[in-house]
């Protein structure tokens, strides 16, 4: 039986959107988990690291893990989310709308971003996050969509599973260029580690980044498979970079400069097991990560073939349509909230609008300030409901306009 041309073409528009959604919606679960960490952040009481296995409780340490799927999904699907647009735009004008999004988006991590974590900006006092590290990648995208897609899978392999090679370099091994290292691998103040301005701290180094998004990119090829293959696809993957980390990380050999070790009881020793790298992420860090989303995608595949939670599929799928809106607009508020019940309580207020160093999240939080996990849940919960309207008022204005600007955000 043949398909006429009337009848194919509102299936190939459903498959596409099918592709799309499922883009959308795991992208919307990172953005929907991503509040959670910062929420952590601006009201946590407990002032040690949340992923150390000696210290931590069991929850804590599972409230701050969990949120380690945030920016690998997040950049992976940048890079798949270009893919997409390559299906209807030239390479030229892709190129051309790489480059000026990832300017805008270096642009927005040095002013925009740095406002809501601060409430105050100052041009000489930078700290360095994902954005601007989707940014730089999205620039340098702009030339490696014009290679082939073997080529590119070579070097996102190369770049995920080898850079810890060079985990033994420190910035001071490049000498006058060690800005440079910082910008692509290592964390670190450039110029030194002095706190006062001029300052640039990079939190995230790009290069490991930049291979996600290009292993990204090049799941855009399975992702145009029909549903039952690339579920299968997504099953095997994720299964098979979860037990690339397991057989890895027991040998403590390689992927990642954080090894594992035996704790005084069984659970302590899972949480050092688990405690993997993510700045820069460690091949360990995105073996987990990225395998457990590859099973989370299957899933969602699977409960969209039968029609499940479609409602919840639908919630995420807005937030997932305007991730930078979103990632603004939740930091602003979340920094609003601590804010205001600062002032109300009595507290040192002054902090949440005082820059980095001096004050303010990045830096810490004020003397005994802080709240324990089922408040910072609440938050979590109420900043993401409270949230939705505007979400899906932005989605659906960005859906009906053909205003390219509002395609950055």
């Amino acid at each position: 039986m043949t398909i006429s041309s009337s009848t194919a073409a509102p299936l190939v528009v459903e498959k596409h959107a099918r592709r799309v959604a499922l883009v959308d919606i795991l992208r919307g679960l990172a953005m929907v988990l991503m509040p959670l960490d910062h929420t952590r952040e601006f009201f946590t009481n407990y002032a040690g690291n949340p992923l150390d296995p000696q210290h931590t409780t069991l929850l804590l340490y599972l409230t701050r893990w969990i949120t380690h799927l945030c920016a690998p999904i997040f950049v992976f699907l940048a890079g798949t989310s270009i893919y997409l647009q390559l299906q209807r735009k030239t390479k030229v004008q892709l190129s051309v709308h790489l480059l000026k999004r990832g300017i805008g988006l270096v642009l927005t991590e040095l002013t925009l971003v740095h406002l809501v974590f601060n409430f105050n900006w100052q041009w000489n006092v930078q700290i360095l996050e994902v954005i601007w590290a989707i940014g730089v990648s999205m620039i340098v995208m702009a030339g490696l969509i014009h290679l082939s897609m073997q080529a590119n899978f070579f070097i996102g392999v190369c770049i995920v599973v080898g850079h810890n090679l060079s985990d033994s370099l420190t910035a001071a091994s490049f000498g006058h260029f060690g800005w440079l290292w910082h910008l692509l691998h290592v964390p670190g103040f450039i110029g030194g580690v002095s706190l006062t301005p001029p300052l640039v701290l990079v939190a995230y180094p790009f290069l490991p980044w930049l291979g996600v998004m290009i292993l990204g990119y090049c799941f855009g090829l399975f992702l145009i498979q029909g549903g039952q293959k690339r579920k299968a696809w997504e099953c095997n993957l994720g299964l098979t970079m979860l037990l690339a980390f397991v057989l890895l990380r027991w040998s403590n050999f390689y992927g990642d400069p954080l090894r594992w070790s035996y704790q005084a009881v069984w659970w302590r020793t899972i949480l050092s097991f688990l405690n993997v790298q993510k700045y820069p992420p460690s091949l360990l860090f995105l073996l987990v990560t990225m395998g457990l989303s590859a099973l989370i995608a299957a899933g969602i595949e699977s409960l969209e073939e039968h029609d499940i939670w479609k409602r919840v599929r639908g919630v995420l799928q807005v937030y997932g349509r305007v991730p930078l809106f979103f990632f603004l607009l939740h930091l602003a508020f979340i920094h609003l909230l601590a804010l205001a019940i600062s002032a109300a309580r009595g507290e040192n207020w002054h902090w949440w609008i005082t820059e980095f160093p001096r004050g303010g999240v990045l830096t810490g939080h004020p003397r005994g300030y802080g709240y324990g996990l089922p408040f910072i849940w609440g938050i979590w919960l109420l900043v993401v409901t409270l949230l939705y309207p505007a979400c899906k008022w932005y989605a659906d204005i960005k859906r009906s306009s053909r205003n390219a600007i509002l395609s950055y955000f």
